[in-house]
């Protein structure tokens, strides 16, 4: 939302609903859940069989498109601001990225498209950051071929779309790797923390 906001394009992963939403009479949110739906039949044609966590993403694909049709008369952004607007698209890529992130690490269940990337990174057993810039990337040319076609033009792909399409599994990449750092930096210490207070209560105890 923010980066459809900032004025600058909108997300690789949105510019499909987006330019579709010049062609057909529904809402964004509507078109978005509409493309969730379609990144879940593809998880599920990749997948092969049922499986319990990609069925439940269809209430996840529901409640984002409710979201966004509500959100979107509540986001505003000063237009004439370019520091209000550069901001909203680097807030944009960094909190997906981490929402992104957050969400495949913890195995929790994924909005569609994110759930259809980490299977296809699993299949193809490459970095999930990687495989979400070949997925944006995708998006985008289907977006352009369908805009070019319907519209005329490319519809809502600008600067925020490449800097999203680039910058989002990019981010993803370096936050999981930050993660990794601080973690070998803070477990060690934590560890001979854990094992002095240990030592303290087995002195004070005795």
């Amino acid at each position: 939302m923010l980066c459809k906001k900032c004025g600058f394009g909108i997300s690789p992963i949105s510019c499909i609903p987006f330019v579709l939403e010049n062609i057909i009479p529904l809402s964004f949110g509507t078109l978005t859940m509409l493309f969730h739906f379609a990144n879940i039949l593809l998880q599920m044609l990749l997948k092969g069989k049922p499986d319990t966590k990609i069925i439940l993403q269809v209430i996840v694909a529901v409640v984002f498109g409710w979201v966004i049709d509500v959100l979107q008369g509540w986001v505003v952004i000063d237009e004439n601001s370019w520091v209000m607007r550069i901001a909203a698209l680097i807030f944009s890529v960094f909190f997906t990225a981490l929402g992104m992130l957050c969400m495949v690490s913890m195995n929790l269940i994924q909005n569609p498209p994110d759930g259809f990337v980490k299977l296809v990174s699993q299949r193809l057993d490459k970095d999930f950051g990687w495989v979400k810039i070949l997925y944006d990337g995708t998006c985008v040319i289907i977006a352009g071929i369908i805009g070019l076609i319907f519209v005329g033009k490319l519809e809502g792909i600008g600067i925020a779309t490449i800097v999203s399409a680039l910058g989002v599994g990019r981010t993803v990449t370096w936050l999981r790797r930050s993660i990794k750092r601080l973690a070998k930096g803070y477990i060690p210490v934590l560890s001979r923390a854990a094992r002095v207070s240990v030592k303290l209560v087995s002195q004070w105890e005795g």
